[in-house]
């Protein structure tokens, strides 16, 4: 238990540092990129997202509940998810470079930025697994931090200068960091000197993966679909006030998956986690902070969002007051998500996911047409608390 202390207080650490970097660059970004324009670069950056998960299978939670288990398979996993990757490549490649030129296509980035964001976050998701599995989060999290730094002191450079850059630049060498940090996970995550004469029974190693993809998916589409909406029915300035608000609450995530990705391997391997009491203990100053955090936003979102954004994102504030439980929810339910994958039933979060996308997509398409960005923000923080409430009602079952 004081290991486990130990590496959960470091990688608290060093992940929240590297989150408060992320934030001061989407900060920077929005204002680089202007309120009309930033909300659908943001949504462009969402939907490349829903394109590298599914070609990801979730062979990464497989990747981290097979290597904690069985630590001598780590360079086989290693070579076969590199496989994917270079196969994904080719294909998105042939996208952006052949189809995208001539196609009347949603994405107005460049090509060459679809293709370096969408690798190196492919890269990301396979080789962060591996390190996770190993254990190994101080490492992971020194590279994203120094790499990050490195984009935030290119925008602060371009922003002082007040020069004339093109939001086609700022998109490149944001996609090249990600790059960047794909290939640098990817090189830290070799581990010499393991056996490489074992055998992995594929089918076994693939199938809970794409469970957890698709629930994974359906998350993710359960949280974004009404920006799309908002999209539509809206104008930019409108849409990227409503970006922001969830980008904010992205964090409420972040925390709670620094936590549960922590745990994961250490739940898989069932040496925590046996008993309801003990999760509890673990998590109890992770949900009083969610709770701080939340007030500290509700008290000083008035003021702050302008002064960080600019006046054109007055909107945020009564959006996310809407907003701010389902948040909270959010969070919580990050914390309890890692027990339900670590126990291995992903079946009854999915179900959870899926009930709560198709709320919010019935719903938007109903209300958001009629009512605008407000009835978006409302049927989603009510979904979230809604599905949160399903998933924690069997949580205790979970440790019996």
């Amino acid at each position: 238990m004081v290991q486990l202390a130990t590496i959960l207080r470091h990688n608290v650490i060093g992940k929240l540092l590297n989150y408060v970097i992320v934030f001061i660059i989407n900060i920077l970004l929005v204002r680089m990129l202007g309120a009309s324009l930033s909300g659908n670069y943001f949504n462009e950056l969402y939907l490349l997202n829903i394109i590298v998960f599914i070609f990801s299978a979730g062979l990464d939670y497989s990747a981290i509940a097979l290597i904690s288990r069985t630590p001598e398979v780590l360079p086989v996993i290693r070579i076969a998810l590199l496989r994917v990757v270079l196969v994904f490549s080719v294909l998105i490649s042939i996208y952006a470079f052949y189809v995208l030129p001539v196609s009347n296509s949603y994405f107005k980035q460049p090509g060459i930025a679809i293709v370096l964001f969408s690798i190196g976050n492919l890269l990301l998701i396979f080789y962060q697994g591996i390190l996770s599995s190993l254990k190994k989060f101080n490492q992971q999290n020194v590279i994203l931090v120094f790499t990050n730094l490195v984009f935030l002191g290119y925008l602060f450079y371009q922003y002082n200068r007040r020069s004339h850059i093109t939001p086609g630049n700022i998109e490149m060498v944001y996609a090249a960091t990600f790059i960047v940090q794909g290939i640098l996970i990817f090189l830290l995550s070799s581990t010499p000197g393991k056996r490489t004469d074992v055998t992995v029974n594929w089918a076994s190693f693939i199938r809970p993966g794409i469970v957890i993809m698709i629930s994974s998916l359906v998350y993710f589409l359960f949280l974004r679909i009404d920006n799309f909406f908002v999209q539509k029915y809206a104008d930019g300035i409108t849409l990227s006030n409503y970006v922001q608000c969830g980008k904010i609450g992205q964090y409420f995530l972040y925390f709670s998956s620094i936590i549960s990705s922590t745990l994961l391997p250490f739940i898989a391997s069932e040496s925590i986690g046996n008993s309801y009491e003990e999760w509890k203990k673990i998590n109890r100053p992770y949900l009083l902070l969610l709770f701080v955090a939340a007030i500290a936003m509700a008290v000083s979102g008035k003021f702050m969002f302008p002064l960080l954004f600019g006046e054109a994102f007055s909107k945020m504030y009564p959006l996310m007051l809407i907003l701010l439980p389902g948040f909270i929810c959010l969070g919580m339910l990050t914390l309890i998500n890692a027990v339900y994958i670590g126990k291995g039933n992903t079946g009854k979060i999915l179900r959870g996911d899926l009930a709560g996308l198709m709320i919010v997509f019935s719903c938007d398409a109903i209300f958001v047409p009629l009512y605008g960005v407000y009835a978006a923000a409302i049927i989603s923080s009510v979904a979230y608390c809604m599905v949160f409430l399903y998933l924690f009602a069997g949580f205790k079952k979970q440790f019996m």
